[in-house]
């Protein structure tokens, strides 16, 4: 017998256990002290079942545990279970530089909200002005309701936290700075510097990997589906047609869109290594 893995909730644990059932896997779960333990009874299936441990760590909100749990009659335990998970997988994807520009954008808008000109310091302007060259990426800090940050933080966590956690903080931090300074650049040619906000980063952000993985023979693998990918189309055409009823930057996202798709195709057409 081998321990395979230890949570904090016993739901999770035993929906784990359920599905590793299904696959011939039988397994064991003990609480103690500690934590509740997920344990292998059958050693010659290590390496199958270390696997799906870590493809459940990565969705643990995926139907096929829920599935397992109605198929070893257990359905009682998923609601908790599925909240847990959500706020699991929302850790997960806690990674570093997503967490680091997370807090910038909160701290920006709360000196924006105390009425501290933030912006005189971090709105686009052209190199040649002054030569602060900070200003070509720092309109993605700028927020500037309540609504605005909440829902460019929300597809930030989501993609960005997705990005790195599978294919690395380097590749996070090239689309994040790709998205920001061409859709800022294409933005401040019609707008001139009034404008902020992530949307052009997320356009780069689902264009890359809606495009990187779309062909994953795993489909719990795709973090963009066609559908949402579709929905934000539509989105990003209304904004053009002032359709919405409030100022959109068109261009940001057009071009965010460009960069994610040029990205996402080179590299779904190369091996690339994920993060160690």
């Amino acid at each position: 017998m081998i321990q395979l893995i230890q949570l904090n909730d016993p739901h999770l644990a035993q929906m784990l256990a359920d599905y590793l059932q299904t696959q011939n896997m039988p397994c064991q779960v003990q609480s103690s002290e500690t934590g509740i333990s997920v344990w292998l009874l059958d050693e010659t299936k290590t390496s199958a079942a270390e696997r799906e441990v870590q493809r459940f760590i990565l969705e643990p909100h995926h139907p096929r545990y829920r599935e397992a749990a109605w198929q070893q009659e257990k359905p009682a335990t998923w609601r908790s279970a599925t909240d847990y998970s959500l706020m699991t997988e929302l850790m997960l994807q806690a990674q570093p530089l997503m967490l680091v520009v997370s807090f910038l954008m909160i701290a920006v808008f709360l000196l924006y909200w105390l009425t501290i000109p933030v912006e005189s310091l971090l709105a686009f302007e052209w190199p040649w002005q002054r030569g602060q060259i900070w200003r070509l990426f720092t309109p993605v800090f700028l927020h500037f309701s309540v609504l605005h940050l909440v829902f460019n933080l929300a597809w930030w966590w989501y993609l960005g936290g997705r990005t790195e956690q599978r294919y690395g903080v380097i590749k996070l931090a090239i689309v994040l700075i790709s998205g920001a300074l061409i859709p800022n650049v294409l933005q401040a040619m019609v707008s001139g510097s009034l404008f902020g906000g992530m949307s052009g980063v997320t356009y780069a952000l689902l264009g890359y990997l809606w495009l990187r993985e779309r062909n994953s023979e795993d489909p719990s693998q795709i973090t963009v589906s066609n559908g949402l990918f579709i929905f934000m189309l539509i989105w990003l055409v209304l904004g053009f047609t002032n359709l919405l009823g409030f100022n959109t930057a068109n261009l940001a996202h057009l071009g965010g869109l460009l960069v994610g798709l040029i990205q996402g195709w080179r590299d779904s057409h190369r091996t690339i290594p994920g993060p160690a």
